[in-house]
């Protein structure tokens, strides 16, 4: 079964179907979600110069709300996300 958000984000990478279409993928595909979904991120984290909170809100709740606040916006699910993520780097010693 496919992995499918309420919001309509597609795939083990959960890119949104535009997101998908501008690099130029199937989401439904495996491999070519996760080849753009990490080819998302990186390009993201050039975007924020090596900013994870910014690369990572831009990730979940879009570069255009990330750009709007002109940082992570105050958005919940954004919020819980980054902490999520930022656990799991430190479990994993990849972060302090």
């Amino acid at each position: 079964k496919q992995a499918l958000s309420p919001r309509g984000a597609i795939g083990l990478m959960q890119l949104m179907q535009g997101t998908a279409q501008s690099l130029g993928v199937d989401p439904h595909d495996p491999v070519q979600n996760v080849d753009a979904g990490t080819r998302y991120l990186r390009d993201l984290l050039e975007k924020y110069q090596g900013g994870l909170r910014h690369a990572l809100a831009a990730y979940n709740a879009g570069p255009g709300a990330v750009d709007k606040y002109n940082g992570v916006p105050p958005y919940r699910e954004t919020i819980d996300y980054i902490v999520r993520i930022e656990n799991k780097l430190r479990l994993a010693e990849i972060i302090p």
